[in-house]
């Protein structure tokens, strides 16, 4: 009898110790299983990632290409799309998005300060004007602060003086690395040119409201004369004080029929008063010394997005494009 229940129980623990195996098998069978599927899906990811980086490379391409084989693509009816943003490419099982905007129609905010340190009163100027155009048009929902002109100096020079703008009553004053080492995350004043308008985003007061509502009108790039056949209404508007939206708006109604060949043909434009001309001919040009280009490349696969950021920069008598910048974001 004892005999029996002996063997019993010792059947009964060779059972629990095999049922116990079985379990701890499963579980390690799951945790690979899981583990393995973690580092598919992972793979997987991985691959797309690529993918929408690939797409927004090709994308950048395109632009290239169109930059390179077109002396204006303002006149070129094929590529409009690309001045618009929404010229849209599929490839393979994603597509992206190319928008190529014309930089010389700009206000150039390396040039607050010219290349002997003095500051550039015609384009400071200028700057001022669009804030002010600006901040009437969003009247009440935003305000872009005067400071902004002096933190842009002090980013773009060379010292570490704070300025300040004595002919500006209120909001004259800059920043330096004082400032930006207070900040969370603390970081210092470049002291040296934008790369890229983004970089805006860095500056005193500048928030993504505020750069969303200067980034059209801006760059970091070319000389400081503003190309009548490219500008915006508004930064045709910040021209001069007696500039008025009419005016503007005639401007860019007459380069539509045909580009200004010359800046003495603005003199035919209806309410072109000689005072307006002589306060514009100066700063307004037709034919820059070299042509940039902003090309915005967002390449999508399956949700996964890469967003490549290029200034391109093309002589007007060659036909070689430079890549200058090159982010991805």
């Amino acid at each position: 009898m004892r005999l029996k229940i002996a063997k019993k129980e010792h059947n009964g623990f060779v059972l629990v110790v095999v049922l116990s195996m079985v379990i701890m098998l499963g579980i390690l069978l799951f945790g690979f299983n899981h583990k393995s599927r973690a580092g598919l899906l992972a793979a997987d990811d991985l691959r797309k990632s690529e993918q929408a980086r690939n797409y927004a490379r090709a994308g950048l391409n395109i632009a290239i290409a169109a930059v390179r084989n077109t002396e204006d693509l303002q006149t070129n009816r094929k590529l409009q799309n690309l001045l618009s943003g929404e010229n849209t490419v599929s490839i393979d099982e994603g597509n992206c998005l190319i928008t190529v905007t014309e930089e010389s129609g700009k206000l150039n905010i390396n040039l607050l300060k010219d290349e002997n340190g003095q500051m550039n009163k015609n384009v400071i100027d200028q700057l001022l004007r669009l804030i002010d155009l600006l901040n009437r048009e969003n009247f009440g929902d935003f305000h872009i602060s005067y400071e902004l002109v002096p933190s842009i100096i002090d980013w773009t020079d060379s010292d570490d003086e704070v300025t300040f703008l004595p002919f500006v009553k209120h909001e004259n004053s800059g920043a330096e690395s004082d400032y930006y080492s207070n900040l969370t995350p603390p970081y210092r004043c470049r002291n040296n040119s934008f790369e890229t308008t983004e970089d805006l985003l860095l500056i005193k007061g500048v928030t993504q409201q505020v750069f969303g509502c200067l980034r059209d009108f801006i760059t970091v790039r070319g000389d400081d004369k503003i190309n009548i056949n490219w500008a915006s209404k508004h930064v045709i508007q910040s021209l001069s004080e007696t500039m008025d939206p009419v005016l503007a708006q005639m401007i860019i109604d007459r380069r539509k029929i045909k580009p200004f060949g010359s800046v003495m043909e603005l003199r035919k434009i209806p309410g072109m008063t000689d005072s307006i001309y002589q306060a514009i001919e100066k700063t307004v040009t037709v034919s820059p010394t070299k042509q940039y280009y902003r090309v915005t490349s967002e390449g999508t696969v399956d949700g996964f997005t890469c967003t490549i950021v290029a200034i391109l920069g093309r002589g007007t008598k060659t036909e070689n494009v430079d890549v200058i910048v090159y982010k991805e974001l």
